[in-house]
């Protein structure tokens, strides 16, 4: 027996209203619908179901037999098929993965770890640094949940994105630097030997962009995937490099170190939040997003670090 369980309210309507017109006024259609549908119902239960005495309906046996289960499989569809998913943080043991790079790892996680650490302690967090085209598959497969930082190349229709703020790139050199002087000029700059920076993600691509088209002439003599070596390698020779504001603040504490700021105009780079649509309307992602944002949009993350 095949039942339709489109059905089974209006069945439960009878049961409780026992009348067609209060069955219909109740579920909002009208009284040959409700007609209809009785009609099917005994057609597929074998049996009449409700009787017609005086102005009402009194159920059979097998409608009476029916009412509980009915009734049970009613609220099982409600409290656990279309009751709106909930989350809570306290007593949650989700693991977040999150893809940003090393700069991104030491900007962003300290700050989510406490936020974590203090609301919802059962949580766990994993970083991961892939390439566009494998991040659009990751997050795809739910295997990624959100991505943090410049990521100009992932785009995509089943993709969303939220700004955070905008990050500006500083020089850093030692401070006794034989070419470069107090007041850096350009011409000082491009007379001086340069690392260069290279790196899946990394906002230095815009960078290298930037100086391209302004016409920039640099002598790179050491290029570098890893962004946090940098300081230590400039202390000690007479390279400068260009990177994001965060790294040289935090290394600006080194002694020998100077940072400043570039004699040219660079636009800042854009950090946004990325995630992709089979998670938009997850409870727990809400969360997290909602809490990213609240940390970190249209905040500088070194504001009130003056530069040298």
């Amino acid at each position: 027996m095949r039942i339709d369980l489109n059905l089974l309210p209006l069945l439960d309507a009878l049961l409780k209203e026992r009348s067609v017109s209060a069955v219909a006024e109740r579920l909002g259609v009208s009284q040959p619908a409700v007609s209809a549908g009785l009609k099917k119902l005994r057609e597929t239960f074998a049996d009449e179901l409700f009787v017609r005495v005086g102005k009402g309906m009194q159920p059979t046996p097998k409608a009476l037999a029916l009412g509980a289960p009915v009734q049970k499989m009613l609220e099982l569809v409600e409290t656990e098929m279309l009751a709106p998913p909930s989350f809570e943080p306290a007593t949650s043991t989700r693991r977040f993965v999150i893809n940003t790079t090393d700069i991104g790892e030491m900007v962003f996680m300290p700050k989510i770890l406490h936020l974590i650490g203090r609301l919802a302690p059962g949580i766990s967090l994993a970083c991961t640094c892939l390439g566009a085209r494998e991040l659009r598959a990751a997050m795809a497969a739910g295997e990624v949940d959100l991505a943090i930082g410049y990521l100009p190349d992932l785009v995509g229709n089943s993709l969303y994105t939220q700004g955070l703020f905008e990050h500006p790139f500083v020089c850093i050199a030692r401070s006794d630097h034989p070419v470069i002087g107090e007041l850096p000029t350009l011409e000082a700059y491009t007379r001086a030997e340069h690392v260069g920076l290279v790196g899946e993600g990394h906002s230095q691509k815009k960078f290298e962009a930037i100086i391209k088209r302004a016409g920039i002439e640099r002598r790179i003599v050491f290029r570098s995937q890893h962004f946090m070596n940098i300081p230590f390698i400039i202390r000690e020779t007479n390279l400068v490099a260009t990177l994001p504001k965060v790294i040289a603040v935090a290394f600006a504490h080194l002694p020998g170190l100077r940072v400043f700021k570039p004699p040219f105009e660079l636009p800042a780079v854009p950090i946004r939040l990325y995630w992709h649509q089979k998670l938009h309307n997850d409870p727990a992602q809400i969360w997290l997003r909602r809490n990213i944002c609240d940390l970190f949009q249209n905040k500088d993350p070194t504001a009130g670090v003056a530069l040298g």
